[in-house]
């Protein structure tokens, strides 16, 4: 598709661009036959199968480092200031894969608060928190990391449009360059197809991002992955921290600039009515666990999160709990069995996953460590080792639940 750079464009509907697609019963489960044309209608997945790194080399621990060459003007996988977009990939095993999306703020006109480097965050972390922390902490007795044995597709954040921007902006006032370039959508649809290429036999994959990559798994990416992987795989999305819901009366006038800088709003598929670049971007969410049968989406917040409240233009932590609460809490009433919350009340922290809070954050006695475990393993009652109040060992479960802590004032 071609972009913009002086004038806002408008809907496309493109058609799907030739990748093959799965042979699937459509009909016995995952996304219905309906769904995809529509998403290959709207142009949501006309970037895939389209692009191939220009390199890829060992960067050690295990992990390749793929980057794509820059293309402008022309499509193509890029960092908002033009520089090179890479993806990250380890192999561990086959059947499972985690393709996890990072986050790093966001960027619209007079509001520049993003990461814009690829280079920023490569992989691996000096010193391991969370799901890269594959031991099992001091003091967690046996509790380990549930993706532990996962491979990795691992995709860095730099096109400020929380990986669902298509469109090139000019912008005299972006201090990083004359042009901000919203590839989300393409450095997206890149990192899944590298999953493909790279993870032909996943069975179970899990989508899951924090902060801006908490709102990308949660919006287009698991779509595409669908797409390409068809319906036969076990497809679970948590978002961690991404709070995709929206305040309605944004003081700061940020909902129709990211609009129209990101152009996203092109891509909702045509039956999604409740779907608007204007309203709650949680519909999109509906629309998905409405139209496939067998994703499974999980939340995570605190009802405080200073961050998503300063990006937001909400002021208090009453006004983001009910946000929040009420928002997800629809999603969870309409599909109580595959869309759960885990909201953490009392605190302002932001995300979890790549944390200590990981293991040791909890909402009503359950840790979010062993909460993910149940959730990536549906049907299942799992039962815990863990320290009863009065010292003993004993068994207790922590199943798959949604949990809604009760209001608790920020310090």
């Amino acid at each position: 598709m071609q972009k913009t750079t002086f004038l806002l464009i408008g809907v496309f509907f493109l058609s799907f661009p030739g990748i093959a697609l799965s042979n699937d019963d459509e009909g016995a489960k995952g996304l219905n036959p309906q769904a995809r044309q529509e998403l290959a209608d709207s142009g949501a997945s006309q970037y895939l199968g389209q692009f191939t790194p220009a390199t890829s080399t060992d960067v050690g621990d295990g992990w390749t480092k793929h980057t794509y060459a820059p293309n402008y003007p022309g499509d193509g996988p890029l960092c908002i200031a033009g520089t090179p977009y890479s993806v990250f990939t380890k192999s561990r095993d086959p059947k499972n894969l985690l393709i996890f999306m990072q986050g790093g703020g966001a960027c619209w006109q007079d509001f520049y608060f993003c990461n814009i480097l690829s280079e920023d965050q490569e992989p691996p972390p000096e010193v391991p928190l969370g799901i890269w922390d594959d031991s099992v902490p001091a003091g967690m007795k046996d509790s380990p990391n549930p993706l532990a044995d996962y491979s990795i597709v691992y995709m860095p954040y730099c096109d400020g449009s929380v990986f669902t921007g298509d469109n090139d902006v000019l912008d005299p006032n972006f201090p990083f360059g004359p042009v901000r370039f919203h590839r989300g959508l393409e450095n997206a649809s890149a990192g899944i197809d590298m999953a493909k290429t790279m993870f032909p036999k996943a069975r179970r994959i899990l989508v899951a991002g924090s902060s801006a990559g908490g709102v990308g798994a949660a919006s287009f990416a698991p779509l595409l992955t669908r797409m390409v992987f068809g319906n036969e795989v076990q497809l679970s999305v948590f978002n961690d921290a991404g709070p995709v819901a929206v305040d309605l009366n944004d003081f700061l006038g940020g909902i129709p600039l990211r609009a129209a800088d990101w152009l996203f709003g092109q891509f909702y598929p045509a039956s999604c009515t409740d779907c608007s670049d204007l309203g709650q971007q949680t519909a999109l969410i509906k629309w998905r666990l409405d139209n496939d049968s067998t994703v499974r989406e999980s939340f995570y917040s605190t009802d405080g999160d200073a961050t998503d409240r300063f990006f937001l233009g909400v002021p208090t932590q009453e006004m983001y709990r009910y946000l929040i609460v009420t928002e997800h809490g629809l999603l969870n009433a309409a599909h109580p069995d595959r869309y759960k919350r885990f909201i953490r009340s009392g605190d302002d922290f932001h995300t979890a996953l790549q944390t200590p809070l990981f293991y040791f954050g909890t909402a009503n006695g359950v840790p979010l460590n062993e909460w993910m475990a149940d959730f990536l393993r549906p049907g299942e009652r799992a039962y815990r080792e863990r320290d009863n109040d009065d010292g003993d060992l004993g068994p207790k479960r922590s199943s798959w639940v949604d949990i809604v802590e009760d209001f608790v004032p920020l310090p």
